[in-house]
Order: C-alpha cells, then structure tokens, then sequence
C-alpha cells in the first residue's frame, strides 16, 4: 500500500504541475502515461468478503484513481 501511496503522489503532483488556467488541453507525458498504467494495474478488487471499511477504501481508491488518471478509466476493476 506505501507503494500506491508514493505513486498516487507523484501522480498527483505532476499532474498539478500541468494544470493551468488556459483552456488549452495539455497531453500527458510518456511518464505520467506510466504511473497512470502502473497505478491502474495496481489498483484492488473487490470481494463479497470485503468488509464496509474496505469497500469504502477501495471506492475511494477507484475515485482517487479516476480523477487523476481519467484517460485510463478502463483500468478499473469492473
């Protein structure tokens, strides 16, 4: 989990450092290409097993994911 943490940081932080306030649309960098898809294929499944704190984390995890990475939504768990 500290390794998705780092990942989800750094993500985040290029991610901030790209946003501006012009309308023009900024293409992602190879780099952040590679934390989206790694963070992506990181991501948890779910489990009938699940406890509520966990469905919770992991809802917030797909969120967190989602924001950041919206080009690469299709690696969601489904």
């Amino acid at each position: 989990m500290n390794m998705r943490r780092t990942l989800k940081i750094l993500l985040l932080v290029a991610v901030m450092t790209q946003a501006g306030c012009g309308t023009t649309r900024i293409e992602a960098t190879e780099t952040e290409k590679v934390l989206c898809r790694n963070w992506g294929e990181s991501l948890p499944t779910r489990s009938h097993s699940d406890t509520k704190q966990t469905q919770a984390e992991i809802s917030e995890a797909y969120r967190d994911f989602a924001n950041a990475c919206p080009a690469f939504s299709y690696l969601v768990p489904q």
